[in-house]
């Protein structure tokens, strides 16, 4: 079984696939003000919403031994531990230590939205997801604002809602979703901004950032790892890519 190849377009480093009219970067759109000051109305706390029934991985992400690339003709894009699948008009870009040439995440960006992939090493019994769900909740509060347990597309995903100091001095939330997935021995987290934050499950353009959600695969190796512990990216072979 190969995962689906989905919408292609995404920047990066910049590099960019496909044609694209402007780059906006997603935390130009995360910023939320409210004229009043009140802040965007989210449920309190991180009261757990009901558990999803059906495996929020059944369609992906991927663990590499679940799928068979064999004569794959998709267009695909080796990140070290993990592989993607551009979509047009897609941005790519990294984040890590430029002293070190360490890579810790990438972004996926698309007009005004983003969407960030971290993979972390896990235990064999699993649980990892939940940890990591509950220490962005406990994050969010200590930073005065608030974080929302809910159903997202796989599985439960956490909204949260921080509060800024804008530029002038003005009130500002920035609003993400986290996705947090299980696989073996990993745990893949998507962290979506901008605009595809402030819609519920697939809507557009939340549904482009799904889809190359599931379109992942992790190749975890198998050296001893801690839990927690941030699998490093590789910067792909670009010919050519702007940066």
């Amino acid at each position: 079984m190969a995962p689906r190849s989905g919408r292609r377009a995404d920047r990066g480093v910049d590099v960019i696939f496909g044609r694209r009219d402007r780059a906006v970067q997603p935390d130009e759109a995360d910023l939320t003000a409210s004229e009043d000051g009140t802040e965007p109305e989210t449920a309190d706390g991180a009261d757990e919403a009901s558990t999803v029934s059906h495996d929020p991985r059944a369609d992906g992400p991927f663990d590499a031994s679940e799928v068979d690339l064999t004569g794959d003709a998709v267009s695909r894009l080796a990140l070290g531990p993990l592989t993607i699948t551009p979509f047009e008009g897609m941005g790519l870009q990294f984040q890590g230590d430029t002293q070190t040439q360490t890579i810790y995440s990438a972004l996926a960006m698309h007009e005004n939205s983003g969407l960030q992939l971290e993979l972390f090493a896990a235990p064999t019994s699993g649980g990892l997801a939940d940890e990591l769900r509950e220490d962005a909740v406990e994050e969010a509060e200590q930073q005065g604002g608030t974080a929302e347990v809910q159903d997202g597309p796989f599985g439960l995903e956490l909204k949260r809602v921080l509060p800024m100091e804008g530029p002038e001095g003005e009130q500002l939330f920035h609003v993400s979703r986290v996705w947090l997935v299980d696989g073996p021995r990993w745990v893949l987290r998507g962290t979506v901004m901008g605009q595809a934050a402030l819609v519920a499950g697939e809507e557009e353009p939340a549904d482009v950032f799904a889809e190359f959600f599931r379109n992942v695969i992790v190749h975890r190796d198998d050296a001893p790892r801690v839990p927690g512990e941030l699998i490093t990216l590789v910067l792909p072979d670009l010919p050519g890519a702007e940066g």
